[in-house]
């Protein structure tokens, strides 16, 4: 990790999150440095532009996190015309489109496409640089989100945690659920309409148990995909509408919205709502990468089965209801 990617840190959160949540901050903060260490930097940055681009950050698309040179900044500048640009080598196209398919509509990546990437880097890279994509995009998104939630400006930290990135993706994800302030509700409406938005087979097959012993059945599952014309409580519109804007565009969550989503929930309920998105949407991991299947898992009459979490914030159960 250079110098200059320190002092720039284009994956810096905002303050009052890690105020609320300082474990998961650290942890997120730890998996963007190992990214970055291990990752191609050049592909990792025309990646993190795109994103910001596609997402509406400006800030982002305008901060550097890698020194302007071997043609880097150049090929910035072009990036949106980078199909038809001489400055792009086929493997930065290939992984530029990747990524804005990742960003725009993961489940229509091709088994072309997956080919593709794994003739090209391999299953193992193929899978790092995926994960890579997730990082850098998850980050920027919450970097917007929980700067309209919490009113914050971000702040430079230093994690100084090691470990192979997937370790630190397992840790991060298991500090979500554990530091949560969302009810069970709520939780689940929102994985729900994760899985759905991202296409994702297995979690959509899932139903957290201590949802489901909370009143969330069939019946109320159905409601996610077109929520605003249901009679869900007015609290559970307002977090699918702050998951809508998260997944989404994160830009084009109003005023309005956020004003709503302040007087709804506290702070340290926004932290994890926030921070909450960010885990269910590591399933776009396995949907690029087709590895989503729910073939395995013992489903019930109705196609789905239940799961929870230990005290560790592992997942575990996958039972019949």
């Amino acid at each position: 990790m250079t110098d200059s990617t320190v002092a720039e840190q284009v994956w810096a959160l905002p303050g009052a999150l890690w105020q609320l949540r300082p474990e998961a901050c650290r942890l997120l903060t730890a998996l963007n440095e190992q990214v970055w260490r291990t990752g191609d930097p050049v592909l990792l940055e025309l990646v993190r532009v795109r994103v910001a681009q596609l997402i509406g950050h400006p800030a982002a698309a305008r901060a550097r996190g890698e020194p302007a040179d071997g043609g880097v900044e150049a090929k910035l500048a072009a990036l949106p015309d980078y199909p038809y640009s001489p400055l792009f080598s086929s493997a930065e196209r290939d992984v530029v489109s990747l990524a804005e398919q990742f960003v725009i509509d993961v489940g229509g990546t091709t088994e072309d496409m997956r080919a593709e990437l794994t003739g090209r880097f391999g299953a193992d890279g193929a899978r790092e640089l995926v994960t890579g994509i997730y990082v850098v995009e998850f980050t920027q998104r919450l970097q917007l989100l929980a700067a309209r939630l919490l009113d914050d400006a971000p702040v430079a930290v230093i994690a100084s945690v090691d470990g192979p990135a997937a370790g630190l993706l397992t840790a991060y994800q298991a500090a979500v659920v554990r530091g949560s302030a969302l009810d069970p509700v709520t939780t689940e409406l929102v994985r729900l309409r994760c899985a759905r938005t991202h296409h994702c087979r297995i979690c959509q097959t899932l139903r957290l148990a201590d949802a489901r012993a909370a009143g969330v059945d069939e019946t109320v599952t159905a409601k996610v995909d077109r929520y605003e014309r249901s009679d869900l409580p007015e609290r559970a519109k307002v977090a699918l509408r702050v998951t809508d804007a998260f997944i989404t565009r994160p830009d084009l969550l109003s005023d309005a919205a956020a004003g709503q989503a302040r007087a709804s929930f506290g702070p340290a309920e926004l932290a994890s709502l926030a921070l909450d998105i960010t885990k269910w949407s590591t399933q776009k991991i396995h949907v690029a990468l087709g590895t989503d299947g729910a073939d395995r898992l013992v489903t019930d009459a109705d196609g789905v089965a239940l799961f929870g979490f230990d005290s560790d914030g592992q997942p575990t159960g996958y039972r019949r209801r």
